[in-house]
């Protein structure tokens, strides 16, 4: 029986809905072990202090305030850990296969099926859904995005169109990539849009009547849906304001939860904060600023290496997918061109718009691509089941039956992508989920930044000494690298001294450890805390001033060991 047979639409749905489970219990397994990477513990700090001050502004630099906003509900519920921390994004990634479903119009079901997969456990995509960072929610969201349009689209249904300004907003909540996002879509209609013009001129010999056809059909369409349209942006704009409108505070005049309960004087303020201020913001710090002042190539270079350590099952089949579809047939599929060129333009264009070469940029490649490679996926296993015409040359007909040449090169080439894509996941992301290219062995998709396994070491004596409670000091920093005025880091920006002590903040904060620090280790006092972390350098002094009631470790605090710390611990613990 045919594959298409087999699958009714609802077992379709059924698979999606088990790979969703699947994917949340693979995804909740060890979820808190690595140890927070540098953007994790920055992000997860500051949402721990907009929770004790209740203060916020939008500073481009912390990117959008989707974790501010969704990590502060988590946190008062279930508590605020490397688990809980990372568990919404395990949510949304886990969910991302149902997305597969509101393309159910445009893929066979076979196809559907693959998509879900690929967006289950494509090894890039599931490694940063363990990670607290917003590059995957901005992915999935925009894709759920498309996939409501393109379902109001397909059924005339108004709540698709609602429920597409709400995913939108939430995309731009989460950074503003999502303007990348947006240029990508616009370039890629415009191809997309050309190649109907050139089909038209090829099958009719008129383009320029197609065109006419395709412009009254959107005017009729912006007629009838101009209210819907209306009502859809402002869901978005109503979404946007929640999430990038500042809260009050010391210091802070103006803010939401301020305005909505007394100042109404002051909403225009907060909503012009909160729009036209977010937005100003974001380009001249991301646009305008000199942090893409950089070499393209390396950055080109790097962003391929990951694609190929990483996704280069889905890149191969995308390729395959797109050229089958485009070349084969009736009539190219526009969904699958339209995410193809995504996809290529994201592999292009990341490398210039970033300001580090970062792994978990190809997110936002790789989700497109996954549209396409179901298609190819699809297509191979479908020659390999010779459900496809036969165009290998007849000499070579002769000499070996075709059939199972087919079938051996098909399965040959599925077993590999497949096997090679469950490699490298089982490998980033549960056994050597701290070990960067630099590391021994490493992985092109964990970044260098990544805190090391041992630092958990240090984390376990932070909670040991925060947990016997009272005023005392639990933590105490040593140098003038490391210290610095606690409460200059109430508010962002933070100082020198705590990046320099990433990821070691959060920790503290989460672990509700008291912590001081002083300049020189002759300042450190006689009633010692139970932790002192110190420089390399200064090592020695600080081991003579605690004495033999302290034990001392070395850590580095990233992969790339370019920031390294002294941890003395008191034998005691206490």
């Amino acid at each position: 029986m045919a594959l298409h047979q087999q699958l009714t639409k609802r077992r379709v749905l059924a698979i999606l809905v088990s790979l969703s489970v699947g994917g949340l219990l693979a995804r909740l397994v060890e979820l808190g072990d690595r140890v927070f990477y540098y953007d994790e513990a920055w992000f997860g700090y500051w949402v721990l202090r907009f929770m004790e001050n209740g203060v916020w502004e939008y500073r481009p630099i912390l990117h959008g305030p989707f974790f501010a906003r969704v990590n502060s509900v988590v946190f008062p519920v279930v508590g605020a850990n490397d688990f809980t921390a990372r568990v919404v994004v395990a949510g949304i990634g886990a969910l991302l296969p149902l997305a597969a479903w509101l393309f159910r119009e445009h893929l066979r079901r076979a196809e559907v099926v693959a998509l879900g997969v690929a967006l289950a456990f494509n090894p890039v995509l599931f490694y940063y859904s363990r990670f607290m960072r917003k590059d995957l929610p901005l992915a999935a969201f925009m894709l759920v995005t498309l996939g409501l349009l393109v379902r109001a689209y397909d059924t005339r249904t108004p709540r698709y169109l609602y429920a597409s300004g709400v995913t939108l907003g939430l995309a731009f909540a989460t950074k503003e990539s999502v303007l990348l996002w947006l240029v990508t879509w616009l370039g890629a209609s415009v191809l997309v849009f050309d190649r109907v013009l050139v089909r038209a001129r090829d099958t009719d010999g008129d383009a320029l009547t197609t065109l006419q056809s395709l412009a009254n059909r959107a005017v009729a369409g912006v007629r009838a849906w101009w209210t819907h349209g209306v009502l859809s942006g402002v869901l978005f704009l109503a979404v946007v304001v929640y999430f990038y409108a500042p809260r009050a505070g010391p210091g802070h005049p103006i803010g939401l939860w301020k305005g909505l309960t007394g100042d109404i004087a002051s909403l225009p303020a907060v909503v012009g904060e909160a729009t036209l201020g977010s937005f100003q913001a974001a380009i001249e710090y991301w646009a305008e600023g000199s942090i893409q002042n950089h070499a393209y190539l390396p950055y080109f270079t790097d962003t391929a290496e990951t694609i190929v350590a990483g996704a280069l099952g889905v890149t191969v089949l995308a390729a395959l997918g797109f050229l089958y579809d485009r070349y084969t047939g009736d009539s190219p599929r526009a969904l699958v061109a339209f995410n193809f060129y995504c996809g290529v333009a994201a592999i292009v264009g990341y490398p210039l718009a970033n300001n580090l070469p970062v792994p978990w940029s190809t997110v936002h490649a790789i989700v497109p691509l996954c549209v396409p490679a179901a298609v190819g996926g699809v297509a191979v296993y479908r020659w390999g089941r010779s459900r496809l015409p036969a165009r290998e040359p007849a000499a070579l007909r002769e000499r070996a039956p075709m059939h199972v040449v087919r079938a051996a090169v098909a399965a040959g080439l599925l077993v590999f992508f497949v096997a090679s894509a469950g490699a490298t996941l089982a490998q980033t992301s549960y056994q050597q989920p701290h070990e960067s290219p630099l590391g021994d062995p490493g992985h092109q998709i964990v970044y260098y930044a990544q805190a090391p396994d041992d630092l958990r070491a240090v984390v376990d004596d932070i909670d040991r000494a925060a947990s016997t409670g009272g005023g005392e000091t639990d933590v105490l920093y040593v140098g003038e690298r490391l210290a610095m005025n606690e409460t200059r880091v109430d508010y962002p920006p933070a100082t020198g001294a705590w990046h320099a002590r990433m990821p070691l903040p959060w920790y503290t904060e989460a672990l509700g450890a008291d912590v001081t620090s002083v300049e020189r280790p002759g300042a450190v006092g006689n009633n010692t805390p139970p932790v002192v972390i110190t420089t390399p350098a200064l090592k020695p002094t600080v081991a003579q001033k605690l004495g033999d009631a302290y034990t001392s470790r070395t850590h580095a605090l990233d992969d790339i060991g370019d920031r390294i710390v002294v941890v003395f611990t008191r034998a005691d613990g206490a």
